[in-house]
């Protein structure tokens, strides 16, 4: 079992964080570096409902598309 800063760490992109949306049964990604930001939603009720290395790769995807989207 592992929890949401397990996940952050192992991303280790300081701009990237994770949240589980209170009352609404899903997490998403949030990436904020003060000048972008962008959210991607993971349709899943628990954090463990899903493997910690898909939590990572994802994270990871997702850190990459906003930081690309940052040098247009």
């Amino acid at each position: 079992m592992f929890n949401r800063d397990t996940v952050i760490h192992l991303i280790g992109d300081p701009c990237l964080n994770l949240y589980r949306a209170l009352g609404k049964g899903y997490w998403y990604f949030k990436f904020d570096d003060g000048g972008l930001s962008g959210t991607k939603a993971v349709l899943v009720k628990a954090l463990n409902d899903r493997p910690l290395d898909t939590w990572v790769r994802e994270g990871k995807v997702f850190a990459a598309e906003m930081r690309a989207k940052e040098k247009r």
